[in-house]
């Protein structure tokens, strides 16, 4: 997928809700969202979460790793590893048996746990360029190209 350019943050949450729209109901949906701080993961996240019908306040897991959000069907598990101090911690907190649950997986910071985390279905990549954010989405198994392929359709 190309570059999408966003110079507003509606712009950014219309993306995120867009996406949100293209995941697979009852399966293990992964996506990594990478970039500098301040670029917009966390508020696309939120956005994501809220799409779902979420009342309540998404909180950035920053200190405590890791919220859980129970939306009727789906269950949305959101990992930021920022504060990742060893990438063993993900055993540590129980979350590598989790991963095989049927849920949506958005983790910021992945590089600070790769080696622990499973494959992405789609990455998210965001980048800075004043007051524009460049976003790159690509597809990483045939689930996330089905996604992509929704949300492309959806955009037209």
């Amino acid at each position: 997928m190309p570059v999408l350019l966003l110079k507003t943050e509606k712009e950014t949450q219309r993306l995120a809700i867009k996406l949100a729209k293209c995941c697979p109901k009852n399966q293990r949906f992964i996506i990594f969202l990478s970039g500098e701080l301040g670029a917009g993961k966390t508020y696309f996240v939120r956005a994501f979460i809220k799409s779902f019908g979420y009342p309540g306040l998404v909180k950035s897991p920053t200190y405590t790793l890791v919220e859980t959000y129970e939306i009727s069907t789906y269950l949305i598990y959101h990992l930021d590893l920022y504060r990742l101090q060893d990438p063993v911690e993900i055993l540590d907190m129980g979350l590598y048996d989790e991963f095989d649950r049927s849920a949506i997986w958005l983790i910021e910071w992945p590089k600070r746990a790769i080696s622990f985390l499973p494959k992405p279905d789609i990455t998210v990549n965001f980048n800075l360029v004043g007051t524009t954010r460049q976003i790159q989405l690509e597809a990483q198994t045939c689930q996330g190209e089905q996604a992509l392929i929704s949300l492309n359709k959806a955009s037209k």
